[in-house]
């Protein structure tokens, strides 16, 4: 009786081992197989890029006062002043 237990769990370990190695082995062989890039494609919502600018005119300008004011009211400081 227990030898057909050991011999049992000696099978067990043993298909254990084959699976997980022939798994690996799949595994090895799907990230050599060539695959089409995720970048390759120019849909700008599929690859995640935005489109360029286009450099007619002068840069937006920035206005610090209200860049101020909307931190100082993000941060619930108010007007101290």
């Amino acid at each position: 009786m227990w030898r057909l237990l050991t011999g049992g769990i000696k099978v067990i370990i043993a298909v254990a081992a084959l699976t997980t190695a022939a798994n690996w082995i799949a595994l090895r062989e799907k990230d050599r197989a060539p695959s089409p890039a995720l970048a390759a494609a120019l849909d700008p919502p599929t690859t995640g890029t935005l489109a360029p600018r286009r450099a007619d005119g002068s840069p937006a300008r920035l206005d610090q006062r209200s860049l101020g004011r909307l931190m100082s009211q993000a941060s619930g400081e108010g007007r101290q002043r």
